[in-house]
């Protein structure tokens, strides 16, 4: 077996590439929400991602720890310069070249389809031809009448 609270790591690439896809998935819902767009029904399995692009590698810092003297002389002042983002065409990619959860990453999706909603708040809508309660969202059981609802059927 493997220890306890450990990823076995023949699963740990599924794991990762699935937390890239999960996060690019919810962030564009959440752009469209933001933007008065409500998904299509299946919009969200649908969609495909191309232009990963992450940052590059932090590089390691060698040298041994100086020790602090009781006189600090003023440092020169460094620039750092901005790193410039890798892109790669798919996630598989990205993730080859060392992504892991929790780093940033941007990319480009294709293929969302939704209907623009014109002054309307669209943080309590459904996807269009979708019930109410979609896999994956919150329930709020306390607005749930059980009473009612056994009663009608």
């Amino acid at each position: 077996g493997f220890r306890p609270c450990t990823i076995p790591p023949h699963l740990t690439p599924n794991y990762v590439a699935f937390a890239m896809d999960e996060v690019a998935r919810e962030a564009t819902l959440e752009a469209l929400e933001q933007n008065g767009v409500r998904p299509f029904e299946n919009t969200r399995n649908e969609f495909s991602f191309d232009n990963i692009s992450i940052p590059p590698p932090q590089k390691k810092k060698k040298g041994k720890k100086k020790k602090k003297s009781a006189t600090v002389p003023a440092a020169p002042q460094v620039e750092e310069e901005t790193p410039t983002w890798i892109t790669f065409d798919s996630m598989k990619a990205a993730i080859d070249a060392g992504w892991r959860p929790g780093q940033s990453f941007s990319f480009v999706a294709k293929g969302v389809k939704g209907q623009q909603l014109k002054d309307q708040d669209v943080s309590r809508a459904s996807p269009v031809g979708e019930p109410s309660f979609r896999p994956g969202t919150s329930v709020d059981w306390n607005a749930i009448d059980v009473a009612r609802e056994a009663t009608t059927e």
